[in-house]
């Protein structure tokens, strides 16, 4: 406010002790008299007295430094009001003092579901604590009904320091109390008829309405979450203890267990024993058996196929062949459903007439993304021809090739060692020999950049294949050596399975004489069990000839237990029970194969395929 001339003089004149001057200010915020007043007041003997005030009284501290009509101005007068489930936002800020807030101290009784922050702030609020602004709000939805006081402390300073300004503040939220879960009708026992309607019911209180969840024999029922479950046409499975559990924020209550008895027909199948899985020698005999209740019906099945006319309790090979090399199990039926066995693997043990002797993989690469193929070799070892493959791939129709891929050979040791590597062939003499002898496609030209080179591989080795260019590539590895003392036992690859031409393929060819039995996988969901990101979900495999018209000889999208019991001795991680990761036993004749390795549903992701040699 501006003061008259003679209202200066009069101010001029005023005797009043300083303390009772500074009260008077105080009607008029003193900050607004400095900084209005004319240059008359500045050398008056009033502002002498008023600078001598102000300073006396902060040594004597008899005033807060907060001075003026300071008070707290929220945004409602206390007690506000709110209501509990409505959204409500409160703010405060300190007026009339000579400067504004930097921190302010909170704490008290906060109603649940509120907190404070700097006005406009985001992330987690408080409900105690130093918030370092010069305006807060209180903002949120109530939870619970009830009266709420909370204390608001204004600081000069900020972090909490300098003289304060404190004040309590009430929230009164109305509304209904959150109550814990109730059951307030109790479901009852009944007994029906097999084929009849049947209906358990309950009622349940508590605030926040809370969620349902029925449980058969302590197990959740998917999908019954209501105080309502009904039965269109009860069978003896359905007989069993129920029970309703009610949850909300306050707690969780469980229901009186309710027994439901279901009368006449019969019961759905059960497995009293398993059937067993069996090694035998080629031309022995075998059986696979069951023992069920329920007097069901029976149809064995082979690699998931329903093998013609096996519909008794036991499946009987008078003489092993090795087509008969694969994982079995038994869908039992009768009027009250169908269940399905464990399997069980039989394995035809035949002499090592035949054997895994070439290996590769084919897929596409960003550019510098790596792809890591391993192989293994058994005994002492040998010579293998391997290759990195790209433009040549050209010449067979194959579009957007690795214009110029490198490889290089890494022992399995932890860290690895390289021990060989190559970028272009360059018409190497050793790798154009062993092209020729082993009947591997030409790298043409011999100034091509391919990479390829021979080296002995003995145990496990990985070969890393990359480029600077994104494109195609296949790599391979081809058995150079004599005898199968040393050979192939097993391949594995690792990529981002795509969908179209960017699905994973493996190849291998089975060399001798009569078959070959194998253990071939496709891994995602499981890979994410030992840290690998973003796997594919369900991976499928199929296995084609490697004929001019492919014919598919097996496949498999989810894997059995038996299988995932071999495949861990043969020295493969362990699937993830209930996992959607596919893997087959088979025996091949001789010839070559292919193995193609895609998300069901077109679905992507990384992924590993293995191929084993099962002795």
């Amino acid at each position: 406010m501006k003061f008259s001339p003679a209202s200066l003089r009069r101010l001029h004149w005023l005797n009043l002790p300083g303390t009772l001057l500074i009260a008077l200010l105080q009607r008029t915020p003193a900050v607004r008299v400095v900084a209005t007043a004319a240059d008359t007041v500045l050398s008056s003997p009033a502002t002498s007295v008023l600078k001598a005030a102000v300073a006396g009284l902060g040594s004597l501290g008899a005033l807060h430094s907060l001075a003026g009509a300071t008070a707290l101005s929220p945004s409602e007068p206390s007690p506000a009001t709110a209501m509990a489930g409505v959204g409500t936002t409160l703010v405060f800020a300190v007026t009339g003092a000579p400067a504004s807030p930097q921190s302010y101290t909170v704490g008290g009784s906060v109603p649940p579901g509120l907190t404070f922050r700097a006005l406009g702030g985001g992330g987690a609020g408080v409900t105690s604590g130093i918030i370092n602004a010069s305006t807060i709000q209180l903002s949120g939805t109530p939870t619970a009904a009830g009266t709420f006081t909370m204390s608001i402390v204004g600081w000069r300073g900020a972090n909490g320091t300098s003289n304060q300004y404190s004040a309590s503040y009430t929230v009164v939220v109305s509304g209904p109390a959150n109550t814990a879960p109730s059951i307030t009708t109790q479901p009852l026992a009944g007994t029906v008829a097999v084929g009849s309607p049947a209906a358990l019911i309950a009622a349940v209180a508590g605030t926040p309405t809370p969620t349902l969840q029925w449980f058969k024999n302590s197990v959740a029922i998917p999908g019954a979450t209501t105080e309502l479950l009904t039965f269109a046409s009860a069978t003896l499975a359905d007989a069993g203890s129920y029970t309703l559990v009610a949850t909300n924020s306050q707690g969780s209550v469980t229901s009186n267990a309710a027994t439901l008895t279901v009368t006449g027909g019969v019961a759905r199948p059960e497995v009293v024993a398993h059937p067993t899985s069996v090694v035998r020698p080629l031309g022995a005999g075998a059986a696979l058996a069951i023992v069920a209740t329920g007097s069901p019906t029976y149809q064995w099945r082979k690699n998931g196929v329903a093998v013609a006319g096996a519909t008794a309790a036991t499946l009987s090979f008078a003489a092993l062949a090795a087509a008969d090399t694969a994982s079995y199990d038994v869908v039992l039926t009768n009027a009250a459903g169908s269940i399905t066995s464990d399997s069980a693997t039989v394995v035809v043990a035949a002499p090592l007439t035949a054997v895994l002797r070439n290996l590769s993989v084919r897929t596409t690469l960003a550019a510098n993304q790596i792809l890591i193929v391993g192989v293994n070799m058994s005994g002492a070892g040998k010579e293998v021809l391997v290759r990195a493959v790209g433009p040549s791939l050209g010449v067979f129709g194959v579009p957007g090739t690795m214009a110029d891929p490198q490889l290089a050979v890494f022992t399995a040791a932890t860290p690895p060692v390289q021990i060989a590597q190559n970028d272009n062939w360059g018409g190497n003499a050793a790798v154009a020999a062993a092209n020729l002898r082993l009947g591997a496609f030409a790298l043409t030209p011999n100034t091509s950049l391919d990479a390829a080179l021979v080296t002995t591989i003995a145990g496990g080795r990985t070969v890393q294949v990359s480029g600077p260019t994104a494109g195609t590539v296949i790599v391979e590895a081809y058995d150079a050596g004599a005898g199968n003392a040393a050979r192939f036992t097993s391949v594995a690859a690792r990529n981002l399975v795509g969908t179209g031409g960017d699905v994973l393929i493996a190849g291998f060819t089975v060399d001798g004489t009569g078959s070959k039995n194998l253990l071939i996988r496709a891994a995602g969901p499981s890979l994410g069990a030992l840290g690998v990101p973003g796997t594919l979900v369900d991976p499928k495999l199929e296995i084609f000839t490697a004929t001019t018209v492919p014919v598919k000889v097996a496949e498999n999208d989810n894997f059995s237990g038996a299988v995932d019991t071999l495949a861990r001795t043969l020295g493969g991680f362990g699937f993830v029970p209930g996992a959607r990761d596919a893997a087959i036993l088979v025996s091949l004749p001789a010839g070559g194969y292919t193995v193609q390795v895609s998300g069901l549903n077109n679905g992507t992701g990384e992924a590993i395929i293995e191929v084993y040699e099962v002795p």
